[in-house]
């Protein structure tokens, strides 16, 4: 939620600032390409860190605790998200 807010915030920040410019008008053509550009760029740097996460739990419980507790551990989690 906190990311989907800061690329939000982000993207009204850019149109405003092409709504100063003139871009908006009618016949002018906004700048898409920077609009996109903004919301890959939070989006990639938000989800980095649970993205990580995801990996490596399984492979330090592995590591740790051996492939009955992977299992055990990948169950729990489809059981809890279902």
């Amino acid at each position: 939620m906190k990311a989907v807010g800061t690329a939000a915030e982000a993207m009204i920040e850019e149109i405003a600032r092409q709504d100063k410019l003139g871009l908006l008008k009618e016949g002018a053509r906004p700048e898409y390409a920077k609009c996109i550009e903004i919301v890959t760029k939070a989006s990639l740097s938000e989800m980095f860190p649970p993205g990580i996460l995801v990996i490596a739990t399984p492979i330090v419980v592995g590591c740790l605790f051996g492939p009955k507790a992977v299992a055990g551990m990948l169950a729990g989690a489809i059981v809890s998200a279902i």
